[in-house]
């Protein structure tokens, strides 16, 4: 059985990395308000505690504290990243019908 001190430090770990890593794309990408801050906040912290350990068991790392760290923050960045992406593609697209806008990206796709 593993050690719950252990997990627990490595998850305490990566919510530190997720929560440094959405501070850090905050500098880049500016929010709207104070609400939306906390809720990509939020997500790359929760991002980061659920994704920072099966990132690395995939890449063959040892998921100790410090790699839990790294890994924490580079999750947490790239969650911000993707939870903007979605929520500009939806506003973009909030007027559209589904199938239209299902047309519209596979005919991206097969530029």
């Amino acid at each position: 059985m593993a050690d719950p001190t252990a997990y627990l430090t490595t998850k305490i770990a990566a919510a530190i990395g997720g929560f440094m890593g959405g501070a850090a794309i905050m500098s880049f990408i500016k929010p709207k308000s104070v609400g939306e801050a906390f809720v990509r906040g939020g997500v790359s912290v929760g991002s980061s505690i659920i994704f920072a350990g099966p990132a690395l068991t995939f890449l063959n790392l040892n998921p100790d504290w410090d790699m839990q760290l790294m890994s924490g923050s580079i999750v947490g960045f790239v969650a911000y990243s993707v939870l903007g992406m979605i929520a500009n593609f939806l506003a973009k697209n909030k007027d559209r019908d589904i199938v239209d806008v299902v047309s519209t990206i596979k005919t991206d796709l097969n530029k």
